[in-house]
């Protein structure tokens, strides 16, 4: 015989959903209001940055994170986990470790994880 369906009504399902967007929402805007995530707002510009989208083959921002949340693409924490960690990564890989970008990519990724836990997603 088959598994069992998960049995969970439609109703919970909706509200997990919610709930969850509830708190990416959240930890998303402190993470946008945080002192140090202001070169994470916006994409990379080409412009200023000509080389970067070179290196950088997948980019990710705050601004790009925040119009996934929109469009409901988080469907789980991991996704959302997943696309803060790969903004991260790519400053810390594109810039030294003695770049002010370096050094707010690594003040952001620490205050995400205390969110993380705030908020019993770590």
């Amino acid at each position: 015989t088959p598994p069992a369906k998960n049995t969970r009504s439609s109703e919970s399902d909706r509200i997990d959903i919610e709930t969850l967007y509830n708190t990416l929402k959240t930890i998303l805007h402190a993470c946008k209001t945080y002192q140090y995530a202001w070169p994470f707002l916006h994409p990379v510009d080409r412009k200023i940055v000509p080389d970067y989208y070179d290196h950088i083959k997948f980019p990710m921002d705050i601004k790009t994170m925040g119009d996934r949340l929109k469009a409901n693409y988080y469907v789980n924490k991991r996704l959302f986990i997943a696309d803060m960690k790969r903004m991260i990564t790519n400053c810390k890989a594109y810039n030294s470790p003695d770049t002010e970008y370096y050094n707010c990519a690594m003040h952001l990724e620490k205050f995400f994880q205390t969110k993380l836990r705030d908020h019993a997603l770590a």
